[in-house]
């Protein structure tokens, strides 16, 4: 009996001190969830001399001449060919439309490389340093067949469900929103008869779609030679958000302070050919397809926690409900739990690791011809945390066969991640604007997955930011490059006053912007210095050989 006891005793010890280990755990979890604080981002004592606003009678008129630039087809179709002709009439489109801009004492317009623009708003403080706001002058192209409206119309139309206004048109919110936003705004304030104390700069690139080189590319350049040095760069990026991200009511602001790198790979093989009738024991395309499931169901590693994406639910989490709080703001107890359930849809596996697209395969050429040869190209979206180097090694891994060769053709790192961060004033002056418009949004660090214009200014600023400042859903984040791509009249205004916001806060002493130190749950000021290697020209195994083409031609989407 007496050992029954003990028995018992054992048992039940075995039972209860995992139960007790997980009670602790959750109290733990639920107390830091509890005190977790949202971060203050206004700025104390802080007079723009009654600039605040802008008024909504100046806004009347933006949605028409909003419209009026779709209506002009800045179209980009590969690199070096995009439609001059209108682009050139965009220009005229911006001078007559802004002309007080262009008028100005203070403002110097310059087109770069035939096509692109460079304004410089001079300050009258040359002590403080600079900043830009940048935006793309040409779209991609459109299947007009599949649009309800026309997409070169530009027209101010109502929702047919809703009532709600819209404005209609290629380029409504990739990329001619934040363009027009930051003319409307400096129009506004020239017009005032503001003169900034801080120099900043609007770069409008002509060719983002299809790689930028010819405008950006030119742009910042440029500006290196002239050796200026920007405090901080803002360019398109993620857009705002409501109920997309699960446990918040409130409007989401991810800022994209990275975009993930980029890699073009090929797997070739050849074999034994012939005729069909008599096929040879081991033939070129079920060799490529092994290849290509194994790419597949062995992916790239997860780099959650290694980058800014796992902080951002730090960020989040002071405006999240229960549990989804509880969640957020104790990552060291329920990343595996986040970091599954990530994985496994697609939009939010590419925040957690570099992804794998198989995007051409070329094999064959008649029904009864067994071919000699074949290749798959695929490509990779880098994840920050994770080397081109380690990409490739992966790849070669798990194909794990030494008769198909892995070819990188073009390659690119990772950005650097921009400090962020309640302490950092570049962030702190874009957040509080965004909080300015949107007053219970909450603000987060994010990767762009992506790829922008913004490379081309990696040397003279490292401190880049990625946002576009419009609240869109789930169906209008789908328009973008997509059919029937409009944007609310709303969230036009809301751009406008967004980007007046930053350039009448910006024009103070950055060295004075913080005012208070507040951090959330994981202290997030945070700079990585990234270098940029290429692989070209390093060979890895007898099984792989790299391409010397390190092109600049790289991707032609955004």
């Amino acid at each position: 009996m007496g050992i029954s006891r003990h028995v018992c005793r054992a048992v039940t010890l075995i039972i209860c001190l995992p139960l007790v280990v997980i009670s602790s755990l959750l109290a733990v979890a639920a107390i830091r969830a509890l005190l977790i604080e949202d971060i203050d981002y206004q700025f104390a004592e802080f007079k723009t001399s009654g600039l605040d606003d802008i008024p909504e009678s100046y806004l009347e008129s933006f949605p028409e001449v909003f419209g009026a630039s779709l209506r002009i087809p800045t179209v980009s179709t590969a690199p070096g060919d995009y439609d001059k002709e209108q682009i050139l009439v965009f220009h005229q489109f911006l001078r007559d439309s802004f002309p007080d801009v262009f008028n100005s004492s203070f403002v110097k317009a310059e087109v770069i490389n035939s096509y692109s623009l460079l304004l410089t708003i001079r300050g009258t403080d040359e002590s403080l340093q600079p900043y830009m706001l940048a935006a793309h002058l040409d779209v991609v192209p459109v299947d007009e067949s599949k649009w309800s409206q026309a997409p070169f119309g530009g027209q101010v139309l109502p929702d047919p469900e809703t009532g709600e206004m819209f404005v209609w048109g290629r380029g409504a919110i990739d990329n001619k929103i934040n363009l027009m936003s930051i003319m409307m705004a400096l129009q506004y304030l020239i017009t005032t008869g503001f003169q900034p104390r801080r120099t900043f700069y609007a770069s409008f690139g002509h060719d983002e779609e299809v790689n930028g080189y010819d405008g950006a590319g030119h742009i910042g350049r440029i500006l290196e030679e002239r050796g200026v040095v920007l405090d901080f760069l803002l360019d398109e990026g993620l857009p705002m958000t409501l109920g997309v991200v699960k446990g918040l009511d409130v409007p989401v602001a991810a800022i994209g302070v990275t975009e993930k790198g980029w890699m073009s790979v090929t797997l070739e093989t050849e074999g034994e050919g012939g005729h069909s009738s008599a096929p040879p024991i081991e033939q070129v395309a079920p060799r490529l397809g092994r290849a290509m499931h194994n790419l597949e169901q062995y992916p790239q590693p997860s780099m959650f926690g290694t980058g800014p994406e796992s902080e951002m639910f730090s960020y989040l989490a002071s405006s999240a409900s229960w549990p989804y709080k509880m969640f957020y703001a104790n990552l060291w107890l329920f990343k595996p739990l986040l970091e599954l359930i990530m994985s496994r849809q697609r939009n939010t596996n590419a925040f957690v690791r570099t992804t794998t697209a198989v995007t051409m395969v070329r094999v064959g050429v008649k029904e009864n011809v067994v071919p000699s040869s074949g290749y798959v190209m695929v490509n990779h979206r880098v994840h920050p945390g994770q080397s081109l180097h380690d990409v490739l090694q992966h790849d070669i891994s798990v194909i794990d066969d030494p008769k198909v060769k892995v070819k990188v053709l073009r390659q690119r790192e990772a950005h650097p991640v921009s400090p962020y961060g309640p302490k950092v004033p570049g962030w702190r002056l874009i957040v509080s604007a965004t909080k300015h418009i949107y007053p219970t949004s909450v603000a987060a660090p994010g990767i762009l997955i992506a790829n922008t214009d913004t490379r081309y200014y990696l040397n003279i600023t490292s401190n880049i930011y990625r946002f576009y400042p419009v609240l869109l859903t789930e169906d209008e984040i789908g328009r973008i490059h997509g059919t029937n791509e409009r944007l609310s009249v709303a969230n036009a205004k809301n751009a406008v006053r967004f980007y007046h916001r930053v350039m009448v806060t910006a024009d103070r002493d950055p060295a004075t912007v913080v005012d208070q130190d507040h951090s959330p749950a994981v202290d997030s000021d945070n700079s990585t210095d990234t270098s940029i290697d290429s692989l070209a020209g390093i060979a890895i195994d007898n099984s792989t050989e790299i391409s010397t083409r390190n092109s600049t031609l790289d991707e032609f989407d955004v």
